[in-house]
């Protein structure tokens, strides 16, 4: 007599069971797994956002060390909001050197001033064509030629045997500086929020009359350069760059709010106030 044998294998119902719990522990798996690569992902964006609002502040404070007296101007502010949009720009004017004057300035031809030697501090020594200003009070003593606080060098003379320099102007300077400073300029800068992006503006002229961006795009000879991105300011309700009204004639504060997104959803907030000491 022939005894019966007997297979063993897994019934569909149980092969159904298994292939759902390994499916869910599968879903479990990636689900773990995709919120660790995205909590990286979202830090490692984060930490960029930091790092660039870091760069931004650092480099504009650096350069605003170099800013000629008063003349910081921004192309929108607290009172001009609705004319911001999009974009917002700082201008200021660095100055290459500075010195003091030793003579009263002259109101009649020759228009010559004696200053102290550039040389004794190692410092840029004016050209014929080079720009100069003395006591500005305000930006449009910068920028409006025709407030004769900013003047061109018609002509410059370095003593081999003393320590003092003669420079020769055209006309004469609109005011006397009560701490008798000549500032030698360079050209204007200016730092322009475009949408989501800032760029830096050199290598152009001065203008009575602030240039926003797309006027600083199409100037001649023009550098633009992009410093940040991320910037997530509404210029309408945030401004990016507030000017203090100036209290005392030695000093100002600019304020940067910089608002930076990443991630598409999550905002940084950076304020950073910049001491800038006028002493015109």
């Amino acid at each position: 007599m022939q005894t019966a044998k007997y297979q063993y294998a897994f019934t569909l119902i149980e092969l159904l069971l298994v292939m759902v719990i390994i499916g869910i522990l599968a879903v479990s798996a990636f689900s773990f797994i995709g919120a660790g690569v995205s909590i990286y992902s979202q830090g490692i964006e984060r930490q960029e956002a930091v790092a660039q609002a870091r760069f931004v502040i650092t480099r504009i404070s650096k350069e605003l060390r170099h800013a000629t007296p008063n003349s910081l101007r921004l192309s929108c502010d607290n009172n001009t909001r609705g004319a911001c949009s999009a974009q917002q720009c700082l201008e200021f004017t660095p100055f290459l050197s500075a010195t003091h004057y030793t003579n009263y300035l002259p109101t009649v031809a020759p228009f010559n001033i004696s200053a102290v030697d550039f040389e004794l501090n190692n410092l840029t020594q004016p050209q014929a064509g080079s720009w100069a200003t003395i006591y500005p009070l305000n930006s449009g003593d910068i920028y409006d030629e025709n407030n004769n606080k900013r003047l061109q060098v018609s002509a410059f003379y370095s003593s081999a045997t003393s320590a003092i320099d003669e420079w020769q102007f055209d006309k004469a300077f609109a005011q006397e500086s009560p701490s008798k400073r000549l500032y030698l300029l360079s050209t204007p800068v200016s730092f322009c929020i475009e949408g989501q992006y800032l760029y830096r503006y050199s290598d152009y002229g001065f203008s009575a009359t602030q240039l926003n961006a797309v006027g600083l795009q199409v100037s001649s000879g023009v550098k633009r350069d992009l410093l940040g991105i991320y910037i997530a300011n509404n210029l309408a309700s945030e401004l990016f760059f507030t000017l203090d009204s100036i209290s005392l004639q030695r000093n100002s504060v600019l304020n940067i709010n910089a608002q930076m997104q990443f991630n598409e959803t999550e905002v940084m907030n950076f304020n950073h106030e910049v001491h800038i000491p006028n002493v015109p």
